[in-house]
């Protein structure tokens, strides 16, 4: 049976087109969307806005219905991943996992060049029409 995640797309306004903020694994330079497990007493969607804010210093709203679930394979076991996409309104300087992650903002198109994880790319392109 495969395990539950949740994370977010994490899309900063800019004039012309969103940019992406995608962080990195912890002491890897593997790029990934914010995600992590349900925490307890807290929705999906609570749990991925809480995950972008530890893992990336990210802040923002999530909007409903714009979600997609995908697989992706994580220490060999596979990852059903519920991807939320979220506005980004603030980046903060200080974050609880700044010194073992980095973050970086990237257009879409480089963002799905940086994912690794195919489940990843499809979840990006995906929800990336729903907010074009």
């Amino acid at each position: 049976m495969a395990e539950k995640r949740y994370g977010v797309l994490c899309l900063l306004p800019e004039k012309g087109r969103d940019k992406v903020v995608l962080v990195s694994r912890p002491g890897s330079k593997e790029w990934i969307h914010p995600k992590g497990r349900r925490i307890p007493g807290m929705s999906g969607r609570g749990s991925a806005r809480r995950e972008a804010y530890e893992e990336g210093g990210i802040r923002g709203r999530i909007h409903s219905g714009q979600k997609t679930v995908v697989t992706c394979r994580q220490g060999g076991r596979k990852v059903l991943l519920t991807l939320y996409a979220m506005r980004v309104e603030k980046m903060l300087k200080r974050w609880p996992e700044r010194r073992k992650r980095d973050r970086i903002v990237v257009s879409s198109a480089k963002a799905a060049q940086l994912l690794r994880c195919p489940g990843m790319r499809k979840g990006l392109r995906a929800l990336i029409k729903k907010n074009p």
